[in-house]
């Protein structure tokens, strides 16, 4: 009687001591210093999203950075804004792309993500990690279209983030040490040609 008592009293915490490590696994960020950038285009020119009887117009820039750093948030310890100047690892460089689908009331958000470090920043045509994810989310256009871009752009984002988490460049870039401001960086990024989108 004592040996089984003992024996689920010693079950039960090996049970809870695995328990709390899958939290706490879950739970853990990624270190390094991330600079988030959207060009300065997607916050001065909104886009028409085709509706054959509405006529609405979004701006990317706000909606794309307020998801992206949502997301990112959850799974990295330091991001922050290029505009804030901090010493950085790497710069993450973020095209949002929104189309509707109005037949089948569905809203397709992408994101091109491409990552800089300063180290690569005379060579702003090759980063060292590019990857392009779409998302979908049902919603009516008419009634708060904001509400579903948003997540839309979370979920193409979320997508961008794991592979970003196991893309050996950028695992080795986030882990060395943070090498200087990255808004001189950021400042030349917005003058790099745009992804040509067909819809």
């Amino acid at each position: 009687m004592i040996k089984n008592r003992f024996i689920q009293i010693v079950t039960c915490f090996i049970t809870s001591a695995f328990i709390n490590n899958m939290v706490l696994a879950q739970g853990a960020k990624l270190p390094g210093n991330i600079a988030v950038h959207i060009a300065k285009l997607h916050y001065e020119h909104p886009v028409r999203l085709l509706h054959p009887y509405l006529d609405v117009w979004h701006m990317k820039g706000p909606l794309a950075e307020k998801a992206a750093l949502k997301e990112l948030g959850k799974r990295f310890a330091n991001i922050h804004l290029c505009k804030s100047g901090e010493s950085t690892n790497v710069v993450l460089l973020l095209e949002p792309h929104m189309f509707y689908n109005a037949q089948l009331r569905v809203f397709h958000g992408e994101i091109i993500a491409r990552v800089f470090t300063n180290v690569s920043a005379s060579d702003l045509e090759n980063p060292i990690v590019s990857i392009k994810k779409q998302a979908q989310q049902n919603g009516e256009l008419g009634i708060k279209p904001e509400f579903y871009m948003e997540k839309a752009y979370a979920k193409a984002m979320d997508k961008v983030i794991k592979k970003l988490e196991i893309d050996k460049s950028f695992l080795a870039a986030i882990d060395t040490t943070a090498n200087g401001s990255a808004v001189n960086l950021c400042s030349a990024l917005d003058d790099l040609p745009f992804s040509k989108i067909y819809y």
